[in-house]
């Protein structure tokens, strides 16, 4: 029989959620009545609680609170439609939905179980070594294709099937590992290559509209690659075989063969993802945006004759929830900055945070602290959006300028401490079949390691090369 503690432990974790959502659904409805013109801010913060702590807490399915969250914002009128929907509109959602349909390609054509057997080869005289293969085939990845959502799609099919031929069957600790490692390590450390991830590239655009302010590929690269990438790979490599402690995996000789593929469909995949892959590359030379050189890629993967996808894929194999809780999360900053939350949130934040004119370092500190906190109140892709318009005045009242306090932004948003906050990792999850336990873990772990460790060696990076 639980004992009383427990009993009370259980009944909390059961009920706190749905009784903090529902208040935050309140506060959304009556915050007219109560705080005029600022309602706005009040209902964008109270749908927000309702809709995070459902995902956070998984009190409820994603799809769900995501649909509340549209619900809620377009009933009372937070946001204009275009802003309450906007997460359709945006390219990273198609991407999301591309990547999907490229790694449902990779595994029924059997790239992926080639390519693991070939990656076992290389890799597979440890579970350490297998790991540290996946994290960095997903950083050299990053270079070559700018979006994050793709380059998962492309790693975790393969790293399913390393672990399968490694002996690491559904929840073995080793085929979770492979699987972070694939997700993860293409994730976090390519926040140090301009391009490679949505976050940056929705700060370089807002800090070129708003300050004229541009950011080069190169002065990126040097300020946050060596420690934001380089040893933060390493640090995530050393984090996950703690976290998931797995056997050595079976010799490569006694990998199984996979089952028998079609060596025309395998080219035909092979020809269209090469293509994709040079597109994405050379997107400085024709123009064409990521998202729709992916989308055209995933029209021509489902065109039926190519037999790529199984028959029934966009009927049964296409995850609609993951869909609309990804449009909802990348709606979720739009929606925050225009019912004037971020506004609010910036003043508050200023006032606590206590910033000393002179004391960079720990003004530095503290920028990467705020842009952390901003993250948890949506996805990622917000961060900016709400603080790139404070910039001015965060400059103001730090005493540094306004490049530095630009560049603060990604010790937050490349520090993400759970998974709703990432389109790409909910997408790699939920191509594996993983729960968000396992990856809210991995990525506490890293993230408070990340402040502890590499933050302070970051400062001092910066402090070298002359940015602070």
């Amino acid at each position: 029989m639980p004992s009383a503690p427990r009993a009370m432990s259980t009944l909390i974790s059961v009920a706190l959620p749905p009784i903090v959502s529902a208040a935050g659904l309140l506060l959304a409805v009556i915050a007219p009545g109560i705080f005029g013109a600022a309602a706005p801010a009040w209902q964008a913060g109270g749908l927000a609680l309702a809709m995070l702590v459902l995902v956070a807490t998984a009190a409820a399915p994603e799809a769900y609170a995501a649909i509340l969250f549209f619900a809620g914002a377009a009933i009372l009128g937070v946001a204009p439609p275009d802003t309450v929907f906007s997460g359709f509109h945006s390219g990273a959602f198609w991407l999301v939905l591309s990547g999907l349909v490229f790694g449902a390609a990779a595994r029924h054509a059997g790239l992926a179980d080639r390519l693991a057997r070939q990656a076992a080869g290389v890799f597979g005289t440890s579970y350490a070594a297998l790991i540290a293969g996946m994290v960095a085939a997903g950083v050299l990845l990053a270079f070559l294709v700018p979006a994050a959502v793709g380059r998962v799609a492309l790693l975790v099919p393969i790293a399913l099937a390393l672990a399968e031929r490694a002996g690491y069957d559904a929840g073995h600790p080793g085929r979770t590992g492979l699987v972070m490692a694939a997700a993860l390590g293409t994730f976090f450390p390519p926040f140090g290559i301009l391009p490679a991830n949505v976050p940056n590239m929705i700060l370089t655009g807002a800090a070129e509209t708003l300050y004229d302010h541009h950011f080069s590929y190169g002065g990126w690269l040097a300020l946050h690659f060596p420690v934001l990438g380089i040893l933060k790979a390493v640090l995530l490599v050393v984090l996950l075989v703690r976290l998931f402690p797995a056997p050595p995996p079976r010799e490569a000789g006694a990998m199984a063969p996979g089952a028998a593929a079609d060596p025309r469909a395998l080219g035909r995949l092979a020809l269209i993802l090469g293509a994709t892959l040079v597109l994405w590359a050379t997107d400085w030379l024709h123009g064409l945006k990521p998202a729709w050189v992916g989308l055209s890629a995933a029209a021509l993967i489902l065109t039926p004759g190519l037999r790529l996808v199984p028959a029934d894929f966009i009927r049964t194999g296409l995850p609609v929830g993951t869909l609309i809780f990804i449009a909802a999360m990348l709606s979720l900053g739009a929606v925050i900055s225009a019912a004037g939350l971020g506004d609010a949130m910036g003043g508050v934040m200023i006032d606590l945070a206590g910033f000393e004119p002179g004391a960079d370092a720990i003004n530095v500190y503290k920028l990467g602290l705020i842009s952390t906190a901003v993250g948890l109140l949506g996805s990622l892709h917000g961060t900016p959006a709400i603080l790139t318009p404070l910039a001015g005045r965060l400059a103001e009242a730090t005493g540094l300028s306004l490049d530095t306090v630009l560049m603060t932004q990604a010790l937050g948003f490349s520090t993400a401490l759970l998974p709703y906050q990432s389109p790409p990792v909910i997408v790699a999850l939920g191509l594996a079949g993983i729960g968000q336990g396992p990856a809210a873990r991995a990525m506490i772990a890293l993230g408070l390691a990340t402040m502890l460790l590499l933050w302070p060696l970051d400062l001092v990076w910066w402090t070298i090369i002359g940015r602070i």
